[in-house]
């Protein structure tokens, strides 16, 4: 017996694209939600106490000089990873360091950390670095481009220390870059505890999600919390200076 094909109606067609639609949208708007409900159960002061650096991390600076990491103990302090060839992978995170050395650049006890994401055996060295800090507009002496002799080593500190996330490689020719890697900022306290990571690009992400599903929708307007994915990346900006100052004016670990 010879089978085939049903024939399928335009009709039926038509039913099973809106339907895919609405789960696509109904799928968006969910996330959304997820973030609002994410953010919602957040302190907006008191940052939770997320890890220890337990080991420190040797380098050389801009400048060309030997620091270590443990050298911060005491200081209130910022990381982020950075790769020269690829500013642009965290460009959200660079672009809030920058604010923030201007904001507390006249503060003795608060510093900020760049580490490279290659080495000096990846043709990374504090010349390179030197230059990145003059593209960021970062010449405070409290502002650190840090770089070592071991690429490997530097990406597992990024990782497994300041809890920042993995390097990976992208395919040859991605014109994204060769590499691929969080967009993450962290706040370490004067007890070397990281007490929070903020993604800024992910907020920025979110933000566009919402821009666009408010055009299709504009009754989400009303929505209780949605003018806080609305303006994500100024809500995480929020929360990260009242998680600094509460950071400052500890008398100890999560107390003040």
């Amino acid at each position: 017996m010879d089978l085939e094909p049903a024939e399928k109606k335009p009709a039926e067609l038509r039913r099973t694209a809106m339907i895919l639609i609405a789960v696509m949208i109904l799928g968006a708007v969910f996330v959304l939600y997820a973030y609002i409900n994410h953010e919602k159960g957040k302190d907006p002061d008191r940052p939770p106490i997320t890890a220890k650096i337990t080991r420190n991390f040797a380098a050389k600076n801009q400048h060309d000089k030997l620091i270590g990491l443990y050298d911060l103990e005491g200081k209130v302090w910022f990381a982020v990873p950075v790769c020269v060839n690829q500013l642009d992978e965290n460009k959200h995170a660079l672009a809030m360091m920058k604010e923030l050395v201007g904001h507390y650049g006249d503060r003795e006890d608060v510093f900020f950390v760049w580490l490279s994401i290659d080495g000096i055996d990846q043709g990374v060295g504090p010349d390179q670095l030197a230059g990145v800090a003059e593209d960021l507009g970062v010449a405070e002496s409290r502002c650190w481009l840090l770089t070592t002799g071991d690429t490997d080593k530097q990406r597992g500190y990024i990782k497994d220390q300041l809890r920042l996330g993995l390097v990976n490689a992208r395919a040859d020719g991605d014109p994204a870059g060769k590499w691929k890697f969080p967009s993450q900022l962290a706040l370490i306290d004067r007890g070397m505890h990281i007490r929070q990571r903020y993604d800024f690009r992910e907020a920025y992400r979110y933000q566009v999600k919402a821009e666009k599903e408010l055009e299709k929708r504009p009754e989400l307007a009303d929505e209780d919390g949605f003018d806080r994915v609305l303006n994500a990346v100024e809500e995480l900006k929020k929360t990260l200076y009242a998680n600094t100052e509460f950071v400052l004016n500890e008398t100890q670990t999560g107390r003040q």
